[in-house]
């Protein structure tokens, strides 16, 4: 007879994957081990096992419920009847929300899913190969005439999204800009061109400059 499954099974193993995510995106995948998961979690390394029966199999699990999550939300959006300009707003805001509130997701699945097992792989890169597509088909909505020629449709959604993508390694929620207006400012630069006339954004006091090693990071 197969084992009863524990009624906190899932919350549990949501755990181990929320501790894993955050020390994986910290230290990388080829330096964390199970047994810094499992001190993560303040349980043992055989309790770990028992969700994931490997540190690959767990890497596959952080990364394709996160992209998975994603690919629904923004598939949702596409459908949707509102006008393309309105929907592609909301697909901006929706990527940034998502990458922001699972920024350790989002650096693994920008450092680390190359030490997946080849199936396990492709089916990610095909999740990446369907938000592309989405993508795709909003800006050929918003420019049917710029985006006609096939060979420019991925090029102008992989730069859209490598913006996204590369904004979050030195965006910070607790900086001067908020996530939504972040969002607005990167849909406006996209859909009008840097040098189009600004929508109205609220008004800050010049913040003093604090010496970094990090030109980019507000």
């Amino acid at each position: 007879m197969a084992r009863a499954r524990a009624i906190d099974y899932d919350k549990k193993r949501q755990h181990i994957l929320n501790k894993a995510a955050a020390l994986i995106a910290r230290k990388g995948f080829d330096k964390a081990t199970m047994l810094d998961v499992a001190n993560a979690c303040g349980t043992s390394k055989s309790h770990t096992y028992h969700y994931f029966p490997s540190k690959e199999a767990l890497l596959f699990e952080i990364v394709h419920e996160h992209i998975t999550q994603q690919v629904a939300q923004l598939t949702h959006i596409v459908d949707s009847p509102l006008p393309p300009h309105e929907r592609f707003l909301l697909f901006v805001q929706s990527f940034m929300n998502g990458a922001i509130q699972g920024r350790h997701e989002h650096i693994i699945l920008m450092n680390d899913v190359k030490h997946l097992p080849r199936p396990k792989l492709r089916a990610i890169r095909a999740l990446e190969v369907r938000m592309t597509e989405l993508l795709s088909t909003l800006l050929r909505e918003l420019n049917p005439a710029l985006m006609q020629q096939l060979d420019v449709q991925k090029p102008y959604a992989l730069l859209l999204y490598g913006m996204m993508i590369w904004t979050l390694t030195w965006y910070r929620r607790s900086g001067s800009i908020p996530p939504s207006e972040l969002s607005e400012r990167i849909a406006h630069l996209l859909m009008h061109g840097f040098m189009a006339p600004p929508p109205t954004f609220p008004q800050r006091q010049p913040r003093a400059t604090v010496p970094t090693d990090n030109a980019l990071r507000p």
